[in-house]
């Protein structure tokens, strides 16, 4: 039986997912991609802050699977969440013994995940992956961990800092675990050593390419210099995080009087993929530690519906207990269900990607072969413009949120770009200007003299007007 719910769980997510859901597309996994396999070079002529892993999976997946970007993306995404389903069953089985904690954990997951998962194939949720599989092979003995299970554990936190950068803390909360719990240089070493392998190998090929300097910058300087516009903690995504982790409490008091250091380590994790959230809280960081909290949440419901047979007998008034179920019931049936309710592309839209098709239907009659391309503002979405069009950008692309003008060499290159190889056509989208002034002002300052306005498409869902032009050549 909780086979067959784990099972009705999947095929539940699997429909949902692929022709319910409108989770977004993202940058980092399909426009860079692309890029990437045209000919362009991550943290070469591609200055991107985050971490490279999602990038390259991205860029791998469009060469070996021929299928639309967004139906890729789509089901890359939903491959990765039925993953971590299976992952948080079998955790929370191994941790209780108990197969309905797994399903428990399990329906917590598969409820919560389409409220924080709203962008696909994520950093935050690859990185939650990695941490995810580790515990699972960690715990899949009860005694001592084996030298094999540490160097696959150590692989696993190692790959999961190349998803994203926050990961660090979570490797060396792993690794301080295995050294104070089982004091064994013969694991922490090991541990240690299969933590840096694939960072090391990241550092080695970029060095080899020449790269190691703008990757160092874009990854690391960049990313704590201040640069980039923090996001504060809101009340209603507050709300969320309140709800979503209403019974990791009850977990960590119940784990401190019990003493099961087993359950210190689920804690540590927990508290590690739950940093992802700073410096810019939004529902798709809550996928850092989402799977852990679904874990912890369904092990808490596992030991506490059986006490609710007994709830006459409790020494609480039953209006209090009653009051507060209803109140918690209601926010969690909420909070999810209205994740279920379609935008005006439809159910099962791909958002940052179907809504530009009418921009490039009517765009692509005029495209020649070897047309490029350039939006300002380049943001999380407009890029998909790129693969949808086949147009590439001139030799050096970036985002255009205000951050990323802020290094004082980056609007120099881009107009030394323009000026020697200036893009066919630029797209621009008014309403969305402000988030790149002042910087995109200089580059606006080109298309108005440069340019000739070809077409305006009107009112793009989430994104106003697109006005479309085409670079004048003089002839």
């Amino acid at each position: 039986m909780p086979r067959l719910l784990l099972l009705t769980i999947i095929v539940f997510q699997s429909i949902t997912h692929l022709f319910w859901l409108s989770p977004s597309t993202h940058s980092g996994q399909v426009a860079i991609p692309w890029m990437m396999n045209n000919g362009m070079v991550l943290f070469g002529n591609i200055w991107e802050q985050h971490a490279p892993g999602s990038s390259l999976l991205g860029a791998l997946a469009q060469l070996l699977i021929p299928l639309e970007y967004d139906v890729l993306i789509k089901v890359l995404n939903t491959v990765l969440v039925i993953v971590i389903t299976v992952l948080v069953y079998q955790l929370a089985i191994q941790l209780t013994k108990n197969q309905s904690a797994g399903v428990l954990s399990a329906l917590v997951w598969a409820w919560w995940e389409p409220v924080y998962g709203n962008v696909m194939v994520y950093f935050d949720t690859l990185l939650a992956l990695c941490v995810m599989i580790a515990l699972v092979v960690y715990f899949s003995r009860d005694d001592k961990p084996s030298l094999m299970q540490v160097i696959i554990i150590g692989l696993l936190m190692g790959l999961s800092t190349i998803f994203k950068q926050h990961a660090w803390l979570a490797v060396g909360l792993f690794g301080l675990w295995i050294l104070i719990v089982h004091r064994d240089p013969k694991l922490w070493i090991p541990y240690g050593l299969a933590a840096l392998l694939f960072p090391v190998i990241q550092w080695g090929v970029l060095l080899s390419q020449g790269l190691f300097e703008g990757y160092l910058f874009w990854n690391w300087q960049f990313n704590l210099s201040g640069f980039m516009d923090g996001v504060p903690l809101t009340g209603d995504f507050f709300r969320k995080l309140l709800l979503s982790n209403i019974l990791v409490f009850a977990f960590i008091l119940i784990a401190l009087r019990q003493g099961n250091r087993r359950y210190v380590l689920v804690i540590l994790m927990w508290g590690a993929t739950l940093v992802v959230l700073y410096p810019r809280f939004g529902e798709i960081h809550g996928m850092g530690h989402l799977p852990v909290t679904a874990v912890m949440s369904g092990m808490i419901l596992m030991w506490l519906l059986p006490e609710l047979a007994t709830w006459r007998n409790w020494d609480i008034p039953r209006q209090v207990i009653a009051g507060l179920a209803i109140a918690v019931g209601i926010g969690w049936l909420w909070t999810g269900a209205v994740t279920y309710i379609p935008t005006q592309l439809g159910a099962g839209a791909v958002l940052a990607y179907d809504e530009f098709r009418p921009l490039v239907a009517e765009l692509e009659s005029q495209v020649g072969a070897d047309d490029t391309l350039f939006v300002l503002p380049e943001t999380d979405s407009t890029p998909q413009l790129h693969p949808m069009t086949g147009m590439m950008p001139p030799p050096t692309w970036i985002k255009g949120w205000h951050w990323y003008f802020e290094p004082d060499f980056v609007l120099p290159a881009l107009l030394s770009d323009w000026s020697d190889s200036p893009p066919t056509w630029v797209i621009v989208f008014p309403d969305l200007v402000g988030s790149g002034q002042p910087g995109i002002d200089a580059l606006l300052a080109v298309v108005e003299t440069d340019y000739q306005l070809a077409f305006v498409v009107d009112d793009i869902f989430l994104h106003g007007d697109a006005e479309v032009y085409q670079y004048d050549d003089g002839s």
